[in-house]
């Protein structure tokens, strides 16, 4: 076809040209299209998915998952956010509780998220869904299981960004962990946490090693969610600040 166009003697380079760049356009076109298509949702699912339909849809897979009986819930679970990747610098100083930043979603609860986990050789799947609807899926893995961990990182793929961070929720014991976030594929936004290998993990059962995946919608309202937060937190320091100002002031006067 391309010899037999070039080849007509009544059609000039330059009427050509614009059909060419057409065709290119279009190829580019379709190659992104399909490149959107293939890295759309996690395994095939469309974010936004009927959270029923999503676990149907992966036990059609060969998954399975249990305590079902949670798709009728409310939500028990707290947000998989990365807080620590979503503040400025100049927010540094404040820091946000996950229960008084999921308040701050759309759906105002303090633990939206209903969580399904199936496991898959040493890997636990858990699907994220919220309001009903399907937003993310975390995988998870012992460091100790160094065949399915090296999977994950493999998966994840090098990093855009990377910070350390203390994440345990104990306040007696903190473990340090590197977070990273991944270059996006397809909608999705993705984040690896993996846990650095502490002589304090003695004894203790060693973090994690989790890789998150959260639709790009999802990814937004967490972060807007958490900003909000932290921003109430800092007018409420300002205020109780300014209240201790004034009360030492009235002292002395």
């Amino acid at each position: 076809m391309i010899h037999g166009e070039l080849s007509w003697p009544e059609r000039s380079p330059m009427r050509a040209a614009p059909t060419w760049r057409i065709v290119l356009a279009l190829s580019v076109c379709l190659g992104f299209a399909s490149h959107a298509k293939e890295g759309a949702g996690y395994k095939g699912i469309a974010w936004g998915t009927a959270c029923g339909e999503a676990v149907k849809r992966m036990e059609a897979k060969g998954f399975v998952f249990d305590h079902k009986e949670k798709l009728g819930s409310r939500g028990e679970g707290s947000s998989p956010w990365q807080p620590h990747l979503f503040l400025n610098d100049r927010d540094g100083r404040a820091s946000c509780s996950a229960r008084n930043a999921d308040l701050e979603l759309d759906t105002k609860q303090a633990n939206p998220y209903v969580q399904l986990e199936a496991v898959s050789g040493d890997i636990t799947v858990t699907l994220l869904c919220r309001a009903g609807m399907f937003v993310g899926a975390k995988l998870e893995t012992g460091l100790n299981n160094a065949a399915a961990a090296a999977m994950l990182t493999e998966a994840a793929g090098p990093p855009v960004r990377t910070l350390r961070a203390d994440t345990c929720g104990d306040p007696y014991w903190k473990c340090p962990a590197d977070h990273s976030i991944l270059r996006a594929r397809g909608d999705a936004v993705r984040y690896l946490e993996r846990p650095v290998r502490s002589r304090h993990f003695d004894g203790r059962d060693v973090p994690p090693l989790r890789y998150l995946v959260l639709a790009q919608s999802e990814d937004r309202a967490l972060q807007t969610a958490y900003r909000a937060c932290v921003s109430k937190q800092l007018a409420g320091d300002r205020v109780e600040t300014k209240r201790i100002r004034d009360g030492n002031r009235a002292a002395v006067e």
